[in-house]
């Protein structure tokens, strides 16, 4: 009797675990200020694996990609357009309005170099 009451607690147990939604992935970003002054302003940008960004502005920058990249990105007009990086790539990236979706396993990385004024 004890091994049946076993196997009916482990297939509860396998059932409720089935059941439960899968986590949906991390709506965020963690982007942390490096330095800022009168003309430039540096962030230091990571979105975790699977991460996803809501749609937001972005201002003209430089991009220095620290991580090999494998994202979507969703424009206003929504336009898609999937993309990759190498780790050690730099692109200017002009002003617009996009949301992010990391597709790799491994978190995305990257600096923005914002010019913020004129000398």
């Amino acid at each position: 009797m004890k091994p049946m009451l076993a196997i009916a607690l482990a297939l509860c147990a396998v059932t409720a675990v089935l059941a439960q939604d899968h986590p949906p992935a991390r709506a965020s970003m963690d982007a942390q200020l490096v330095t800022s002054n009168a003309f430039v302003q540096v962030l230091r940008v990571s979105i975790p694996p699977r991460g996803k960004t809501p749609m937001h502005d972005v201002t003209p920058r430089v991009v220095v990609w620290l991580s090999d990249a494998h994202f979507v990105d969703r424009f206003a007009d929504g336009s898609v357009r999937e993309e990759t990086r190498k780790a050690g790539d730099a692109e200017w990236v002009s002003a617009r309005q996009h949301a992010a979706e990391n597709l790799s396993d491994a978190p995305m990385q990257f600096v923005a170099i914002v010019l913020t004024g004129t000398h």
